[in-house]
């Protein structure tokens, strides 16, 4: 992966900026080129520099942090939402922002949205040239220049990126050029099932099972609100 990763912050609370500054400074991935308390002025150093990362607030004047997304959408920059208003995450992930991390912003929480992002960074590189294949029980695609063919069995969850979704196995984990939501309208049915607006998992590998979580084994898979009904359907 290229390091460190260029970004910049937009908000307009200095004490809520300086909070993310101090989280992008912990970070050795990380590489803060600017810092704005407006979109316009944010939006002027964008098209000019065109950074790797964003992280932005939602309520803020003259063009508020969804509005900016709206604007760069069509470039390859990550879109973090850093915001005080849990309200906006639905419209921020049809914006296929990367993650909503809510204010006041915690160490341990900014680790998370970090350890994700270089993931798919590192992902997304190997993953620029393939065509995936639906195949009976396999997954066909090509890894930079290998093809890849995984048995659907060997899936233990998968996770959606904006337009990739990664593919966990045991043994490694793969990024494909195709919305979750497609990948699983594409496997067998009744061997997956979707509990979160960006997790699906395979059901014969689940190890245990809550309210509000998924256990996988070597990961717990947080079960969305809108999605725990239809979960205890199958776990009972």
């Amino acid at each position: 992966m290229r390091v460190p990763l260029s970004c910049i912050v937009v908000d307009d609370s200095d004490l809520d900026r300086k909070a993310v500054e101090n989280e992008i400074d912990r970070s050795s991935d990380l590489n803060l080129v600017g810092s704005f308390d407006n979109c316009i002025e944010a939006l002027s150093f964008f098209n000019a520099h065109h950074p790797d990362i964003l992280f932005v607030d939602i309520d803020m004047p003259d063009i508020n942090g969804l509005e900016f997304i709206r604007t760069i959408n069509n470039t390859s920059t990550i879109n973090v939402i850093i915001s005080a208003h849990p309200e906006y995450a639905l419209e921020g992930f049809l914006l296929k922002v990367f993650d909503f991390i809510l204010k006041p912003v915690e160490s341990e929480r900014f680790d998370v949205c970090m350890k994700r992002l270089t993931d798919f960074v590192i992902l997304k590189e190997k993953a620029e040239l393939y065509d995936i294949l639906f195949e009976n029980e396999n997954v066909i695609f090509k890894e930079g220049y290998t093809t890849v063919k995984l048995n659907v069995n060997e899936i233990i969850y998968l996770e959606a990126f904006g337009d990739y979704t990664k593919v966990v196995t045991s043994n490694k984990s793969y990024l494909t050029l195709t919305t979750l939501s497609a990948f699983l309208e594409s496997l067998p049915s009744g061997k997956f099932i979707r509990i979160h607006r960006s997790y699906v998992v395979s059901i014969n590998k689940i190890q245990g099972t809550s309210l509000k979580s998924i256990d996988m084994g070597a990961s717990v898979i947080p079960v969305g609100k809108t999605y725990v009904k239809e979960a205890k359907k199958i776990f009972n």
